[in-house]
């Protein structure tokens, strides 16, 4: 007795075979055969196409995540264009341990940014090199910053402050403040 499960597919104008129907599914979805092929098996009058037997997966677009990926990259890049000069200068600003002029400037800006502006306003600094950091050893130093301020109103004054700063030598980090405004 012949098994229902065994199957012969009329590929390229021969009838081959017998497969059976998880072979002909692999044949088909790896794209082996045509979908247009024909199987037939005993009991059948005529040959049939393949697809009525086993079904054609769709085939995932290679694509598709590679645009997903660009798409999330961009979106990443631009968060990080945005958001990544702000989070550098945070950082630098908290981040400082070590006695030096550079360190004392960046940890100055801190101090001002957490008590020497008014409510609602904005501080832009002029750089490092308008700074005048003058080191009092063994541990502090005092840090005369200027800035541009802006304020809710809209309007921007330019600021200098005086920034007292003591350094722990055990803990390696600057503190200081308050931030004395010297020219509003």
């Amino acid at each position: 007795m012949i098994s229902p499960e065994v199957f012969y597919l009329h590929i390229q104008g021969e009838q081959r075979g017998p497969y059976t129907i998880p072979q002909i599914d692999h044949l088909l979805n790896s794209g082996l055969i045509a979908e247009e092929t024909l199987y037939w098996r005993e009991g059948l009058e005529q040959w049939q196409p393949v697809t009525s037997l086993v079904s054609l997966r769709r085939k995932v677009n290679p694509w598709g995540k590679r645009i997903l990926y660009m798409v999330i990259a961009v979106v990443v890049l631009g968060v990080l264009q945005f958001f990544g000069s702000i989070a550098l200068v945070g950082w630098r600003e908290t981040n400082q341990h070590e006695y030096t002029e550079h360190a004392a400037y960046w940890r100055a800006r801190d101090v001002v940014r957490g008590g020497g502006l008014p409510d609602g306003s904005v501080v832009q600094f002029h750089g490092e090199s308008k700074a005048k950091v003058t080191m009092e050893p063994p541990a502090a130093a005092t840090v005369v910053l200027e800035g541009d301020v802006t304020l809710q109103t809209g309007e921007t004054r330019r600021t200098t402050w005086s920034v007292p700063m003591i350094f722990d030598a055990k803990n390696t980090e600057w503190s200081g403040g308050p931030a004395q405004v010297l020219t509003p």
